[in-house]
């Protein structure tokens, strides 16, 4: 069941996106908004929050609440670690996802070994595929899991948020990432999309339990014109 609060955000990012409230242009007070709602100053304030959470508004203590110019690209990591599915939600995009090969393996590169920290006789998922939103390719991924934490997996399920699959069993804490830039050629590039010597980002990530065991690891390319990153790094004192 969706809150009301979430419910009167849904309906003012409509109307953002409508244009009935042009960019940078105030919207109404929270008594205004309270009235035309037929709802309570504090059930607005959540709602204006959650609409900051999803970068449509910026909200100024002295001056009131702004819409902001649409945001054509995705950003990972500001909203903690979240999977493309849920980002895409979050922001109420018609995300879509195409599986483009999905295998049993027992042998993977020594990298992944490394990266996953398991002996050769694992059973690993090998997961390639294609993010979109909007019908326009953002990212290819290329993921390992171990099968007993997704026994289940199949060409259905696998289409959508594996961090849920996943959890279902263990849950997800944290990742470490490793950005490198790259040019989007040859069947990347085919499948994204991308212009001629386009740049993208490489990243690759291995994602973690609470415990601290590695889980989960991918090599994802994505699009630059469609995709930036967003991290909080820390001053050690």
């Amino acid at each position: 069941m969706k809150y009301l609060y979430s419910e009167i955000a849904d309906k003012l990012e409509e109307s953002i996106k409508k244009g009935e409230y042009g960019t940078h242009q105030k919207l109404p007070s929270e008594n205004d908004l309270s009235f035309q709602y037929e709802t309570t100053r504090l059930t607005i304030r959540k709602a204006i929050s959650e609409l900051e959470k999803r970068q449509v508004v910026v909200k100024d203590r002295n001056k009131g609440t702004f819409a902001l110019a649409p945001e054509t690209k995705i950003s990972s990591g500001i909203n903690g670690l979240v999977g493309f599915t849920e980002a895409a939600e979050r922001r109420n995009l018609p995300a879509e996802t195409k599986l483009l090969d999905l295998e049993d393996v027992k042998e993977i590169p020594k990298q992944v070994q490394e990266q996953l920290q398991v002996t050769k006789n694992a059973s690993f998922w090998k997961i390639e595929r294609l993010r979109l939103i909007d019908n326009e390719p953002m990212t290819h991924e290329k993921i390992y899991i171990q099968k007993k934490f997704v026994p289940d997996l199949n060409g259905e399920n696998a289409t959508g948020s594996l961090f849920k699959l996943i959890e279902t069993n263990v849950a997800i804490a944290y990742a470490s990432q490793e950005l490198e830039s790259v040019i989007l050629d040859g069947e990347i590039g085919r499948l994204l999309h991308a212009k001629e010597h386009m740049p993208g980002f490489l990243a690759y990530t291995t994602s973690y339990s609470v415990n601290g065991y590695p889980v989960l690891y991918d090599e994802s390319y994505y699009r630059s014109d469609k995709y930036t990153f967003h991290n909080i790094l820390y001053r050690n004192h």
